[in-house]
Formats: C-alpha cells, sequence, structure tokens
C-alpha cells in the first residue's frame, strides 16, 4: 500500500489543527557515546539512537497526544457534543490534552481526576485547571458514577455531554494519527544525512529499524504503518504499569482491525508484531524508579531533552537497559518516540534535584 492511499484515506476523516507537525527527528550521538562509556564499552556496541521529537507539536506543552485529539475532538464535535466529561488519573497527560482540546473548541470540560485526592495541584492538573477544566478530584472506586452524575446533570441543564470513554472511537483515533506519523518519520529517515552504523553498513529503504515507545496506539500506529508499506521496522513498547504482554496484545490487534476496517488498509497487526517490553515499570503507575531518574539526567545531560518520570522517563530507562543487557542489535538503529508529558517533570522535582547516582 503507498503512502498518498494512506493520506487520501486518513483525509476522508473529520479533523481539526491542533499539532504542530513535521516534528524534530534528531541523532542522540552523546546519549550513545554515554551509555557506552557507562558499560565501558566502544561505541559501536550501542546502536545508534534517534530521537522523534513529539514533545514539540506546540500545543498544551507539547506531546504525541495531540494528534490523537485532533481526529477525536472533530469525531466528538460532528456527533452534537458539547460537553466532555473524563475520567483519567490525577497527572494523565490524555487528561491534559481533553482540557485544553475542550478550551480549544469552546467546549466545556469535566477532568474527573483519580487518585491521591490530597496531591499538590502541579503539572498536568494544574494544566487543566489552566485551560478552565472543571476539576473533581474523587478516588478510583467512586470515578464512573461522579462522572454518570456529572453528564445527567449538564444534559438536565441542555448541554449534550458525554464520558469521553464511552466514545469507542476514542480509542483508535491515536492510531490514526500515528499511522500518518509513519508517512511523516519515512521522509524524515529519508531525508537524514546517513549514518554509517556498526559493521560498516549505511542504512537505506530496506534497512530494519526498531521503534522504541510506550504501550500504547502510538507505537502501535507506527507498526501498523510498517505492516501496510513493506517496510522493515519492528517495534518495541514498553509497559510504563503493570501491563500484560498478552492483554495488550489483544488491545492492539482488536484497535488495528477497527482502523484498517475504518480506512481500507490491506492489513491489521498480529500477534508478535510489538515487542513489550516488561521490568521497568516499578512499583506503581507513575511512580518513577532509580533507572527513571538516571534517564532524565542522562538524556538532559547529554542531549539537553527533558524526558517525564512516568512515561518517557520509563521507556528510556527500559531501552538503556536492554542495551546493557545485550538485547538489542547494535547495528540496528532505535528511534525513540517522545510522547511528552514534560509538566509531570515539575511535580518530581525534589525528588530530581536530590538523586544522585549509586
Amino acid at each position: 500500500m503507498n503512502n498518498q492511499t494512506i493520506l487520501d484515506r486518513i483525509a476522508e476523516l473529520p479533523r481539526i489543527k491542533l499539532a504542530r507537525l513535521r516534528t524534530p527527528f534528531e541523532e542522540a550521538a552523546r546519549l550513545q557515546a554515554a551509555i557506552a562509556e557507562s558499560m565501558d564499552a566502544d561505541v559501536d556496541a550501542v546502536p545508534r539512537i534517534f530521537i522523534k521529537r513529539d514533545d514539540a507539536t506546540g500545543f498544551a506543552f507539547g506531546g504525541n497526544k495531540a494528534r490523537h485529539m485532533e481526529f477525536l475532538f472533530a469525531h466528538l464535535i460532528n456527533r452534537g457534543f458539547d460537553t466532555v466529561v473524563n475520567i483519567n488519573h490525577y497527572h494523565s497527560n490524555q487528561a491534559r490534552f481533553v482540557a485544553a482540546s475542550c478550551a480549544k473548541m469552546n467546549m466545556k470540560c469535566h477532568m474527573v481526576a483519580v487518585d491521591m485526592v490530597d496531591a499538590p495541584v502541579i503539572g498536568n492538573l494544574l494544566i487543566g485547571h489552566l485551560t478552565g477544566a472543571e476539576i473533581h478530584r474523587v478516588p478510583g472506586e467512586y470515578s464512573r458514577s461522579v462522572a454518570e452524575k456529572l453528564v445527567s446533570e449538564e444534559n438536565d441543564a441542555g448541554r449534550n455531554a458525554t464520558i469521553l470513554s464511552d466514545n469507542d472511537f476514542s480509542d483508535i483515533a491515536g492510531m490514526i494519527g500515528f499511522l500518518e506519523t509513519g508517512i511523516e518519520l519515512d521522509a524524515q529517515i529519508a531525508d537524514f544525512p546517513s549514518p554509517t552504523c556498526g559493521g560498516g553498513f549505511r542504512w537505506g529503504p530496506e534497512t530494519p529499524l526498531r521503534m522504541w515507545g510506550l504501550v500504547g496506539r502510538s507505537i502501535a500506529g507506527l507498526r501498523l504503518y510498517a505492516r501496510n508499506t513493506g517496510k522493515n521496522w519492528t517495534a518495541s513498547a514498553t509497559a510504563y504499569s503493570h501491563t500484560q504482554p498478552d492483554s495488550y496484545e489483544a488491545v492492539y490487534i482488536d484497535r488495528s482491525t477497527r482502523v484498517a476496517q475504518l480506512l481500507g488498509l490491506d492489513t491489521a497487526l498480529e500477534a508478535g508484531d510489538l515487542d513489550t517490553i516488561t521490568g521497568y515499570t516499578g512499583s506503581d503507575y507513575g511512580i518513577p524508579t532509580e533507572g527513571v531518574f538516571e534517564a532524565i539526567h542522562l538524556v538532559a545531560k547529554t542531549e539537553g531533552i527533558i524526558l517525564d518520570p512516568n512515561y518517557t522517563g520509563k521507556s528510556m530507562s527500559a531501552l538503556i537497559g536492554e542495551i546493557r543487557a545485550g538485547n538489542l542489535d547494535p547495528e540496528e538503529p532505535v528511534i525513540f518516540i517522545h510522547s511528552g508529558g514534560l509538566p509531570q517533570t515539575f511535580a518530581f522535582a525534589d525528588q530530581l534535584w536530590n538523586w544522585q547516582p549509586n
């Protein structure tokens, strides 16, 4: 399947402009060298690392979900909704983007912020407040009943409200956005000065590349693009919470099947299409590990790029850990998907300030 056909079919979907696209694509040569030094190894023992900078989408502090919301909010508006009730963790990036998208679209937003009801108002929760969302901080067991009550009250008042997670399209909007991102990234790879990798070869159209990101819609969208265009791209999805590989596999197969049917793609994803990386989640969702703190410091000091403690920090800690363990081919370049999440970095200011390597 060719890129223009995919673009033409995506163009048939309702969409609103939110993201600043063709985000930067950069080589992280100093990071590669620092990882090699930490292993007491030659730099050729470490894969070349490139970073797709979706922290630079330019909307609501940036992040990959700006791409998701372009399709999701057009879908909601076309169905006549003017009020969104969103249930998610209190430090959710998705919640920040939903609140900001509502502000941009002149829609009312209720953030049902789950867990840690007494946590300081900082990071994504603060951004939600600044963008005008009404925030309801509740323990997780009450989140659904609170959301349903809010929808009922809004509809009784003459508005048209929906709980976002009740809209099936919210499950696939991000995969659609990153199917398109595959085309963007493919062009950037072709334009990038061809690196000489270990073993002396140069990359070309058939060079194997490993996409590296988080469990979720974005990395699955890139792999879906590769399957439909014959690109030699593998994909590793880092579990940032207690996500089991088998449950994630069922989810990405189901969602990719729906995307393939919607857009008339040649194929959906199949079992084994994504390599799920576990062992780097830490004690709980949103709780950084020592490896996360090291990854944040290392990437900042070598590349001037900031990661967040909840998501990209865990993904990068997994990449560093797997390289050190010898689990990655040093001749296969890695493209790290920086999905944003920067507001939450400041929620861990004290820990990041005081962290010292062991």
